[in-house]
């Protein structure tokens, strides 16, 4: 085996107060207890090969988004699991990336599960949800391409010295940077409560 690509995961829309905890631990299985069964399998082949593990998390793995508590703990949890796993895989030959994409054109959106009636079931969130919907569309409608981001990550399996985070677009750059430069937080704030307010 010369390379993972670890890409499985599955959005998820909605807030502590209103859904289970069962609700939040599906999300964690899939996006990252996922990666973690998938990449312990594979770490033993890739050390063989001095291969590379890329891990598609998101730029909701560097900047919590409302309404998405449960993806971006996940994201989180994916993306400090392979920050710390890199440097012991390098040691045995084997190079661990991560790709953040932000806004992609493909069917992620629509399977995120949200129904029809879901400003209705939000009670006293249904303000803000009906403001992070709306913004949440105008990103998508500019979306980078699925191709886009594919032909990056081919790039990044030939690269002789590949990256630990590629941010696929000007986009997911510029919003991640927000937090990698925001020492006490506050930018951030300030960015994601504009989308809810």
């Amino acid at each position: 085996m010369d390379a993972l690509v670890n890409n499985a995961g599955a959005g998820h829309v909605g807030t502590l107060e209103q859904e289970s905890v069962e609700d939040v631990r599906a999300v964690m299985e899939v996006n990252f207890f996922g990666v973690l069964h998938v990449t312990k399998a594979a770490l033993p082949l890739l050390r063989a090969s001095k291969g590379r593990v890329l891990t598609v998390t998101s730029v909701g793995g560097v900047i919590g988004q409302p309404f998405n508590e449960a993806y971006c703990a996940a994201k989180f949890a994916v993306e400090g699991f392979m920050e710390s796993l890199a440097p012991v895989a390098a040691t045995a030959g084997v190079h661990v990336s991560v790709v953040e994409p932000g806004a992609v054109a493909s069917e992620f959106v629509s399977n995120v599960g949200l129904s029809d009636d879901a400003l209705e079931q939000a009670g006293p969130y249904a303000p803000a949800l009906s403001h992070y919907l709306d913004r949440t569309r105008d990103a998508f409608a500019h979306a980078q391409t699925p191709q886009d981001v594919a032909a990056q990550m081919v790039e990044l399996l030939d690269a002789e010295r590949p990256a630990f985070r590629v941010l696929t677009s000007d986009v997911a750059r510029a919003f991640a940077g927000t937090k990698l430069k925001d020492l006490d937080g506050s930018a951030v704030q300030a960015l994601t409560n504009s989308w809810v307010a």
